[in-house]
């Protein structure tokens, strides 16, 4: 090889990783800026980001850890977790119909077996995850915003002229997300310091949660899809779960989680499905898991009796 030619070459090298930079940027410049500015397009984008459009059943599976924090503690990791959601989405003619059925496994680290019992490394007891269902909570969207369907058919929905429905998007790259939060007191806890002393953690089921649905803005921006992909991550800050057996000790868990929307159920490892399926089948099945609502808080105590 010449002088001549070797030159070229390398400065040929040289030039693709920059070509490769500016096409890539160029690209990226013309992805568009998205903007949601009423009710109805801030409810169109996040439907099709977070569930679909169209009449279909949405599955979400996410993974994360249940951590603990205590004064004078390190935060402790007390187990991990799988969920898998499921969302049949109904389109009507005055919005979206959505149902959600949810259920939890808990398991150790790498592993993929229910885990039974374990030892709470913060007051050496032996503890027994009760692993939850959460359901059927359902919601009609409509161009105003979301309306929840309580358990007598009333719609609650604190969203109107005075306080319309908006979300905070943002954009870089490829991709685009946005964050939903809320807190405050979910129920009254359905324990007593009296009959479960280990149990009950206070009578408020105070929790702080933080979820972030992220896509592709090409995805976003083409009004033929209906059901866009997603990742998504919760963050949640809540009173001990009644199995720790921790009573009105000090202290919160943190159970964080990250997951995607599934294009199919067959995209499940099948090791993490047979897991899943084996504490929570219904959610498998073609109809409805199951009728009536039911969460940890409802079942934990037809199915548990205080530890003494």
């Amino acid at each position: 090889m010449t002088d001549v030619t070797r030159r070229n070459v390398l400065a040929s090298a040289g030039a693709i990783p920059a070509a490769l930079a500016v096409g890539t940027a160029e690209a990226e410049s013309a992805l568009p800026l998205l903007t949601y500015t009423t009710p109805a397009e801030h409810v169109r984008a996040f439907l099709k980001l977070h569930a679909s459009l169209a009449t279909e059943t949405v599955y979400y599976t996410y993974a994360g850890t249940l951590e603990a924090m205590m004064p004078g503690h390190e935060i402790v990791n007390l187990c991990s977790t799988t969920t898998l959601i499921r969302r049949d989405v109904e389109a009507l003619p005055e919005g979206h119909r959505i149902r959600i059925w949810e259920g939890t496994v808990y398991h150790r680290p790498g592993e993929t077996e229910p885990l039974e019992e374990f030892e709470n490394p913060l007051n050496g007891r032996m503890v027994r995850p009760f692993h939850q269902r959460e359901g059927r909570g359902e919601a009609l969207w409509t161009d105003t915003g979301p309306s929840f369907i309580r358990h007598d058919g009333e719609r609650v929905s604190r969203y109107g002229p005075d306080n319309p429905f908006k979300l905070d998007w943002h954009q870089a790259g490829e991709r685009i997300w946005m964050s939903r939060y809320s807190s405050g007191v979910y129920a009254k806890h359905p324990l007593n310091a009296k009959d479960w002393p280990l149990e009950f953690a206070g009578p408020d089921l105070l929790y702080s949660e933080k979820t972030t649905n992220n896509g592709l803005i090409r995805e976003m921006a083409d009004p033929s899809i209906v059901n866009a992909s997603s990742t998504y991550s919760m963050s949640v800050g809540m009173l001990w779960w009644p199995w720790l057996l921790m009573g009105q000790a000090p202290g919160h868990l943190v159970w964080n989680t990250n997951g995607t929307k599934l294009s199919s159920l067959d995209t499940i490892p099948n090791a993490t499905r047979q897991m899943i399926e084996s504490v929570h089948p219904y959610l498998f099945e073609s109809g409805p898991p199951w009728e009536g609502r039911f969460s940890l808080w409802t079942d934990y105590p037809k199915m548990r009796t205080p530890v003494t």
